[in-house]
């Protein structure tokens, strides 16, 4: 009998007992996120393949194929509502709860019930887990992570950019050579989500620098 590679990984968190805190908070997606990693030898030396195929239950690795894309797709990323109805719909089943009760326990091989650590936030919405789609979700999270921070820091590069020209075209050339100045304006203009054009400069750098005066923005 295969080992069951698809559940004897090392858990993304401990596990103690029946308590298993996931590793991803409600709020932690992958939106915008088109494609995780498959572990093709995991999955088919796996003793859920073995099973389903032994069984004739073929059907049961498309469906949970179908969840485990799914899954990568909830909040949080990685996880799947402990909800019939809801898992009917997912698995393509729509209302017809019967053939999916039918093919539940195939399905869900590997998932088990999961503490999230700000449950509290929804304290109706308990989630199921599956130890090998929690590791892949925590990584692609992080990945997601320092792409849109790296993103972020470069849109606040290209706005400092902006602003030192700016500061230029008003003749506040001392100020263009100072990282901080410079810094406070961007940070002052995103805060009101205003374009970084020579009046608005102009309008930060005397708020910023210059005291109380009032410059009407355009």
């Amino acid at each position: 009998m295969p080992h069951d590679r698809l559940t004897e990984t090392d858990p993304p968190t401990e596990i103690v007992g029946d308590f298993w805190e996931y590793p991803l908070a409600f709020g932690d997606t992958l939106s915008s996120h088109e494609w995780v990693p498959l572990h093709i030898n995991r999955l088919l030396t796996s003793r859920f393949v073995a099973r389903a195929l032994a069984e004739n239950r073929r059907a049961d690795i498309g469906t949970a194929l179908l969840l485990w894309c799914e899954a990568f797709r909830q909040d949080p990323a990685g996880t799947l509502p402990d909800d019939d109805l809801e898992l009917a719909r997912l698995a393509g089943y729509g209302a017809d709860l019967e053939s999916w009760r039918a093919a539940r326990e195939g399905a869900l091989y590997g998932w088990r019930e999961t503490h999230i650590s700000n449950q509290e936030e929804a304290p109706g919405n308990r989630r199921l887990g599956h130890v090998m789609i929690a590791g892949i979700a925590r990584d692609m999270h992080r990945r997601k992570r320092g792409r849109d921070q790296a993103r972020t820091e470069g849109s606040k590069a290209m706005a400092r950019t902006r602003v030192r020209r700016k500061l230029v075209e008003i003749k506040c050339g001392r100020a263009a050579e100072s990282p901080d100045v410079v810094n406070e304006i961007a940070e002052w203009l995103g805060q009101r989500d205003l374009f970084i054009t020579s009046d608005n400069v102009r309008a930060a750098f005397e708020a910023t620098r210059g005291g109380p005066k009032v410059v009407q923005l355009t």
